[in-house]
């Protein structure tokens, strides 16, 4: 059956017919041509009169009734385009209906979504993806709570106690700025909070690698969603300037260790001849330095990369090591390092003699260490393997190219000969 069949036919009698939908009415004319009978629709949009023939009086009804409905919508657009485009246009705007899209934001947002994926996926693919990997409702928590929650797990943990404070000295000042849900916080967020920190380039560096690590945390304990991340486009800050490696002359050194006392001595030597960082340094203990073979044991849970590595022990080292070894405990025992060597630096100064206190370098004895390691024995790949570190790093980040005679000089200072010293040469004024 046709299916126009089931339509009213006017009567002849009735033309023009006039057809009202939403208040909007649209006239109907019959007109013959020879053999043929045509019924116009006519109408009007946007100020210019429109006509369109039917050979079937029923379609011209259902065709003026649809421009009426059209017309009190404000779909005048449709009335304008071809009758193939126009039968594209009300579908897409019926498909768009029951989610309440406008058809140019939908036609912008699928632009944007080809264009993001590439070629990689299909829209719905993507889409089926993200759901999947979303489907369960994340429980809500506080910048504040998860802050708190992730301290007491890094003290059952029996994290170290300089992990933890610097857990707590940098999340404890973020969640005091961000008092929302993690949910909430945004990559963008995060970036503007480590840009107004007044902070130097290390030390924002430092919080953000710590930042990271709140975020991975979130994501195991399932607050954040999986493949989530707080630092997603957020600047990676450098440790030091680029091209600076900072060291000491041997005369240098010589007057930072005259200005050390018992406490940090050992931190200085270890550091200017041994070449092991600040952390290790200070987890270090006494039962893991061997006098007898000359040689210092950083253990994996002590070590940056978390490997243990064994670390020579040069003839200088030695001898300021005999006179303040002790049988256990920690190597340096005073609680704020960096304050001391500060306090060691400044100490190097003399009003009376008009002599300028050294400035604190950070990592300059490293530096020296293995620059003059380098010089001394022309290893590189054994002097990383003693630094741990890689060939690339140590070329880039700790290497400056020293003489030969500088670096004898560096191993020549040692304390004043002592009885139960082995003999070694006196530093070099």
């Amino acid at each position: 059956m046709k299916a126009n069949a089931s339509k009213k036919s006017p009567k002849a009698g009735q033309f023009p017919l006039t057809v009202t939908e939403n208040g909007i009415s649209v006239k109907i004319y019959k007109s013959k041509s020879k053999n043929y009978v045509t019924f116009m629709v006519v109408y009007f949009v946007l100020g210019k009169r429109k006509m369109r023939g039917f050979s079937d009086p029923g379609d011209a009804i259902e065709h003026a009734k649809q421009v009426c409905r059209d017309i009190s919508n404000g779909d005048q657009l449709a009335l304008e385009l071809k009758n193939g485009d126009r039968m594209t246009y009300l579908r897409a705007v019926e498909a768009l209906a029951p989610v309440n899209v406008p058809l140019d934001t939908a036609a912008k947002e699928y632009a944007d979504a080809v264009g993001l994926l590439a070629g990689r996926a299909s829209i719905m693919e993507a889409a089926r993806d993200w759901l999947k990997r979303n489907a369960m409702s994340l429980p809500k928590i506080s910048v504040k709570d998860a802050v708190e929650a992730l301290e007491k797990q890094a003290e059952a943990d029996r994290k170290s106690p300089d992990r933890q404070k610097q857990l707590k000295n940098v999340l404890d000042r973020f969640a005091d700025n961000f008092n929302v849900s993690v949910h909430t916080i945004t990559p963008k967020q995060v970036s503007d909070y480590l840009s107004a920190l007044p902070l130097a380039e290390r030390s924002r560096r430092n919080h953000r690698d710590v930042l990271g690590y709140f975020s991975r945390w979130l994501v195991l304990k399932g607050y954040l969603p999986k493949g989530a991340d707080l630092l997603d486009g957020v600047q990676n800050y450098s440790c030091r300037k680029v091209g600076e490696i900072s060291t000491y002359s041997p005369d240098e050194m010589g007057r930072l260790i005259a200005a050390a006392d018992d406490r940090i001595l050992p931190f200085i030597v270890i550091a200017g001849f041994a070449g092991l960082r600040h952390a290790e340094i200070s987890r270090l203990e006494w039962q893991d330095i061997d006098l007898a073979e000359n040689f210092i044991e950083v253990k994996a849970e002590h070590s940056k990369v978390g490997i243990r590595r064994i670390v020579p022990i040069k003839d200088n080292l030695a001898a300021w090591l005999c006179k303040i070894a002790k049988r256990s405990g920690k190597v340096v025992t005073v609680a704020n390092i960096t304050k001391q060597l500060l306090k060691t630096a400044a100490n190097t100064g003399n009003k009376e003699r008009e002599i300028k206190p050294l400035v604190w370098k950070h990592n300059a004895l490293r530096h020296t260490y293995i620059s003059a390691r380098v010089a001394e024995c022309g290893d590189v790949p054994r002097v990383a393997d003693e630094a741990g570190n890689s060939v690339a790093v140590i070329r880039s980040n700790y290497l400056k190219r020293i003489r030969p005679a500088q670096a004898q000089a560096w191993f020549e200072i040692a304390p004043a000969n002592q009885d139960n010293i082995v003999e070694l040469k006196t530093a070099r004024a």
